[in-house]
């Protein structure tokens, strides 16, 4: 019984893992994308600086956040929700675009402009596109799937692996119970005096 608690909270616990690694991953394929930008001597001014900034900024709180799921697990969950719940959206609407992603990217959503339903996918790979008050940008509303269900395995890998460990506690908690009173009960018995039969011969 014992070995299928561990094996149970070992899988769950290797899932957080390898969310934790797509995590570190993703910001730091990011992170390179922006400083090959930057070596393409891209235009730069202070409105592409700050944006480039931010984006540092998130990707480094990607590493940050999967490498603290990596090596925290259950306890360490609280900065990869906020990172996924970032990713979720991709919109684009009145000049403002915002789409950030690290790690992967399965964005379904409708193209306003084109008026078609688009997807866009990208395995292991950051994307990032802020704008302000830009109208060249075309219109659409995208949800990232692949974030969602990265959230999803979280969530429920981690809400897994608290029930097991309630249940391996309560096992083992009514094992030494049992065992105790077994002994208290060995320890009676021997307690017990005996009562010497006569000889009738």
């Amino acid at each position: 019984m014992k070995e299928e608690f561990e094996k149970k909270l070992k899988n769950k616990r290797n899932i957080l893992k390898g969310i934790g690694i797509l995590e570190i991953t993703g910001g730091v394929s990011g992170i390179g994308i922006i400083l090959w930008l930057m070596l393409q001597g891209i235009e730069t001014n202070t409105y592409v600086f700050l944006i480039f900034l931010f984006a540092i900024g998130f990707y480094i709180y990607s590493i940050l956040a999967g490498i603290k799921l990596f090596k925290h697990l259950e306890k360490g969950d609280f900065h990869s929700r906020i990172l996924q719940y970032i990713q979720i959206p991709g919109i684009s609407l009145l000049g403002m675009t915002y789409i950030l992603t690290s790690g992967g990217y399965l964005f379904v959503g409708y193209n306003l402009t084109e008026g078609s339903i688009k997807f866009d996918f990208g395995l292991i790979a950051s994307k990032f596109q802020i704008n302000i008050l830009n109208s060249d940008q075309g219109e659409f509303i995208y949800l990232n799937i692949m974030a969602i269900i990265v959230l999803v395995l979280l969530e429920k890998s981690i809400s897994v692996i608290r029930e097991q460990k309630l249940v391996q506690e309560n096992y083992e908690r009514n094992m030494a119970e049992y065992k105790n009173s077994d002994e208290k009960a060995e320890s009676q018995k021997s307690q017990l005096p005996t009562i010497p039969i006569a000889n009738r011969a």
